[in-house]
């Protein structure tokens, strides 16, 4: 008898883009929590604007409200990123080749690194 193919481990695009909004919003979230917990003030959204350097963009997403409802906040970051995938704002490379649609399926094992690219308009047009 031979041994049964392991399954292959496959995502789409789009789940993979929501994971990658999930990781940043998790990355922003916690070192807040970490603050409130220990008693300190956390920054509010101005400061944590200036801290960060942008108020536009998915970066810009991640703002001291975004703790008061998070699993909502969170819904909205994924459908913002894949709309702008959509508005090709957002490009993700798969090792050397573009993604071409949200619900293109990606083989885990066969694809090396994800890259994922903002384009950002320069000022005055």
């Amino acid at each position: 008898m031979g041994r049964a193919p392991a399954s292959k481990l496959t995502i789409t695009v789009r789940e993979l883009l929501h994971m990658r909004v999930e990781l940043g919003w998790r990355a922003h979230i916690e070192p807040v929590a970490d603050l409130l917990a220990s008693g300190r003030a956390a920054p509010d959204s101005h400061e944590a604007r200036l801290n960060r350097g942008t108020e536009n963009g998915v970066r810009g997403f991640f703002s001291a409200e975004t703790c008061a409802v998070p699993e909502r906040r969170l819904e909205t970051m994924c459908a913002a990123a894949e709309q702008a995938f959509l508005d090709q704002r957002i490009f993700v490379l798969l090792d050397d080749r573009q993604a071409e649609s949200l619900d293109q399926v990606i083989e885990v094992e066969r694809t090396g690194a994800a890259t994922f690219l903002l384009l950002t308009p320069l000022q005055g047009g």
